[in-house]
């Protein structure tokens, strides 16, 4: 036989009817096991399983897609809403977009599209969500738009906790170590110091070309090369916190007496197996729990994609690594 192959020329060569052929392939009752995987042979070996094979998966699905695997924020992120994905008995699909918003529109496109996934999740997440789908879409750490779900936990209410404290100890120049990735943290610390009449001073933000714990040892170079250096430290990140730790030990400076140092988020943990590091919490696992309610209760409900915000506060953890002056 020459020419396409249509589901009666397979169900001929598999000496069946097209009734049963089809029933094969849709996945419905009416075809014993044995049938179904005679079929499914025949389909294999004349290259043709694909384009038949229409049965729909028994699970719900939901696609997770983060800027990167490197981070341990991110790798939070992934373990958490595995546990919640499979404790809801759903199946989850992992994808990177590395920052790129062309990158995750594609992914978006084909989660979405082609592979018809019931929920997609885009953590830090930069481009829209499509209209008319009936993929619920959730996004973590940015506005949803005119579709989809925001599920935030908000920096802003730990990161005042935390300033005011720096203050009422006394601290005054304050500095703040950032990468490419961070420097947008930057407006928000410097709007909680001009709460409490202070202000990001240009000499203390260090806008490192590094990332992890290479920024925060290139942080710790710069700013202790200044004339009268910083009291106190954010740095933008665990990972980043982590070199600033090391980096002052590796000068001979004692934490905390000599310097202050507080973490933008408290991935890992510990941040230090020595000292009890002040952070702030991003309650990662409380908005991959809010999330995942979300999805749930707009799968059972067959609500897809209403614009909805969900904002929760971040914490401030004081710990044991700031010094009263």
């Amino acid at each position: 036989m020459s020419g396409e192959m249509t589901l009666s020329r397979l169900a001929k060569l598999a000496n069946v009817s097209v009734s049963v052929a089809s029933k094969a392939f849709s996945g419905k009752e009416g075809v014993s096991d044995a049938m179904r995987e005679h079929v499914f042979a025949v389909a294999r070996e004349h290259g043709c399983f694909a384009k038949f094979y229409n049965a729909p998966y028994e699970r719900p699905v939901v696609a997770l897609i983060v800027p990167e695997i490197d981070s341990r924020c991110y790798i939070k992120f992934i373990e958490e809403f595995k546990r919640a994905i499979d404790r809801n008995g759903y199946t989850m699909l992992l994808s990177i977009s590395n920052f790129d918003p062309q990158m995750e529109n594609t992914l978006i496109k084909y989660h979405s599209e082609h592979g018809k996934v019931d929920a997609l999740i885009s953590v830090s997440g930069y481009t829209e969500f499509p209209c008319g789908s009936k993929t619920v879409f959730i996004n973590i750490g940015h506005g949803a738009g005119e579709n989809g779900v925001c599920v935030n936990a908000e920096l802003q209410a730990g990161l005042a906790e935390a300033v005011s404290y720096l203050v009422e100890n006394g601290h005054r120049r304050i500095a703040y170590v950032s990468e490419p990735l961070t420097l947008k943290k930057a407006q928000k610390l410097d709007a909680c110091l001009k709460n409490c009449g202070l202000f990001l001073e240009d000499r203390y933000f260090i806008r490192s070309q590094k990332r992890f714990e290479e920024a925060g040892i290139d942080g710790v170079a710069q700013l202790m090369a200044l004339p009268e250096p910083p009291t106190a430290v954010f740095g933008a990140y665990g990972n980043v916190t982590q070199g600033i730790i090391a980096e002052a030990r590796r000068r001979g400076l004692a934490l905390p007496d000599d310097l202050s140092v507080v973490s933008m988020d408290g991935v890992p943990i510990p941040l230090d197996e020595q000292l009890d590091v002040a952070y702030i919490d991003g309650r990662i696992e409380e908005v991959c729990a809010l999330a995942m309610r979300e999805i749930e209760t707009r799968l059972v409900e067959g609500r897809s994609n209403s614009p909805l915000t969900l904002t929760i506060p971040t914490l401030f953890h004081a710990g044991k690594s700031i010094m009263k002056l």
